[in-house]
């Protein structure tokens, strides 16, 4: 594409010959007589060089650049002047000129001037994009991270801002209905963007021809076909439409801040849902408790009456209270599943690994002294969780292990430690009756039983609350185990920065 220049000077039969001169020099020339009409044909159009006279009447040349450089703040400007006027030039250069061509004209002193303008213009450009392109390629990345709306919508409009040099810039999103659009992020002139958008308002064609120096621009925000806002850049001020690269990279901009304001949003929907499961959870674990605790002294005090009941009435008595027994114990273990998944605060206190195994180790003792187990173990290391739920998890695998033992014969467990790429694999192994591979999967399900409760008592809640535990920290629970040849528990929890 060939350079373009803008050629003003107030003698027409000069800056006539002057055009003349440049178009077969390689370059597309425009030229006015009047600075005013140069400024119209500036607003409507880009041009590289401004080349103009510096005395002129009405509008000298300092004023037409100082309007140009308004307009277009990359343009660059050649000063023409006589050689009585040079300080004028050089007060020029000060402002943004790049440089000054001296009257009567030599083609040969002008083509250097010209060359290196028009290598500055090309640099300017390279740079803007370059810029633009580094920009909004890590505020993207900011953005699709984001994992807080807001801070989403705020960083759309910063980055929109800068991308379109607009005077304003509004982010809208779709309302409940989807139809109208309301206003939740704004920057540049304040009360410039409207407060709500109805759907021909956002896209209503912009008329760039007729009025070139007022205009706005709406810039949608899709997501899978479906339009969940918009980005409305706009100008009250003399200046140009974006140009395509602005338009494409608002356009990327968009479809970023689309898919990033969606997963926030589903994420906050998610955290609202969960914190309304965690409170019915609360209330409903709060309000069965009393009931089933009256249903478990009345069962008991009716078993206790033995001299009253004959045979099948006391053994119902004794069913119904162990029932209500497990009822609760359920109850409860269903809290402890919904509280355990909330999310982990910043900065979390860091756990040792040995205070949390002693915690569990003393919940245990009776277990482990009834069943005469012994354990093993490494000295544990210090990782990001809090000491307390570490301690559960270690309190739920070392029950399960006691559990399911060998019949007949003394567990035998031993707990470990690895590091692995940033992260802790904590182990717990034992030398019980196993898993099969097929069952290894379900065990980490809510309610999931591999044996009858006349064999191993429980509600199959212990390895689902573990896991639930050690996901809310970053972790992940499995295990490794064959039927009769003993299980292998591991517990990857992120380690402590060192």
């Amino acid at each position: 594409m060939r350079p373009r220049l803008l050629v003003v000077d107030d003698e027409a039969r000069q800056m006539e010959a002057l055009c003349r001169t440049l178009a077969p020099e390689g370059y597309d020339v425009t030229g006015f007589s009047v600075p005013q009409d140069a400024l119209v044909a500036l607003h409507a159009e880009p041009f590289d060089v401004l080349l103009t006279d510096l005395m002129m009447p009405g509008m000298d040349g300092l004023a037409l650049l100082t309007a140009a450089l308004q307009i277009d703040p990359d343009l660059v400007g050649v000063m023409m002047t006589g050689q009585g006027t040079v300080s004028s030039a050089v007060d020029a250069m000060k402002i943004g000129a790049l440089d000054y061509i001296l009257k009567p004209f030599n083609l040969s002193a002008i083509r250097p001037v010209l060359a290196r303008a028009v290598d500055v213009r090309r640099l300017r450009l390279d740079n803007i994009r370059l810029r633009e392109a580094v920009n909004l390629y890590e505020m993207s990345n900011a953005i699709a991270r984001s994992l807080d709306s807001d801070a989403v919508l705020a960083r759309v409009a910063d980055a929109a801002l800068e991308q379109s040099r607009a005077d304003s810039v509004g982010v809208y999103v779709a309302g409940a209905r989807g139809a109208d659009l309301r206003l939740v992020a704004s920057r540049g002139d304040a009360g410039a963007s409207p407060a709500v958008l109805s759907k021909d308002d956002t896209f209503a064609s912009s008329d760039h021809a007729a009025a070139p120096s007022v205009w706005r621009h709406p810039i949608a925000m899709m997501v899978d076909g479906r339009r969940v806002g918009a980005i409305l850049c706009a100008v009250s001020a003399p200046r140009r439409p974006m140009t395509a690269g602005q338009i494409k990279g608002l356009s990327l901009l968009a479809g970023t801040a689309a898919t990033a304001l969606e997963a926030s949003m589903l994420l906050e929907h998610l955290r609202r849902t969960n914190d309304d499961l965690r409170k019915f959870a609360w209330a409903a674990s709060h309000d069965l408790q009393e009931p089933l605790r009256d249903v478990v002294l009345h069962t008991q005090l009716l078993a206790r009456r033995q001299t009253a009941l004959d045979a099948d009435s006391g053994a119902l008595a004794s069913a119904a209270a162990a029932a209500a027994r497990r009822m609760s114990r359920l109850v409860q273990e269903l809290r402890t599943f919904v509280e355990a998944g909330q999310i982990v605060p910043e900065g979390v206190a860091s756990a040792d690994g040995n205070a949390a195994l002693e915690r569990a180790l003393a919940d245990l003792r009776d277990s482990i002294a009834d069943t005469d187990a012994g354990i093993g173990r490494v000295d544990l290391p210090i990782v990001r969780m809090r000491e307390a739920d570490l301690a559960e998890v270690f309190r739920r695998l070392l029950d399960n292990a006691i559990k399911f033992r060998r019949p007949g014969s003394a567990p035998r467990i031993e707990v470990g430690a690895a590091r692995v790429n940033g992260h802790w694999i904590l182990s717990v192994a034992d030398d019980g009756i196993g898993i099969a591979p097929d069952d290894q999967a379900q065990i980490f399900e809510l309610f999931q039983r591999l044996h009858r409760r006349e064999e191993y008592d429980g509600v199959g809640m212990g390895l689902p609350v573990c896991r639930r535990l050690v996901e809310a920290y970053g972790g992940r629970v499995w295990v490794e185990s064959r039927a009769g040849e003993g299980a292998r528990f591991f517990v990857s929890v992120p380690a402590t920065s060192e």
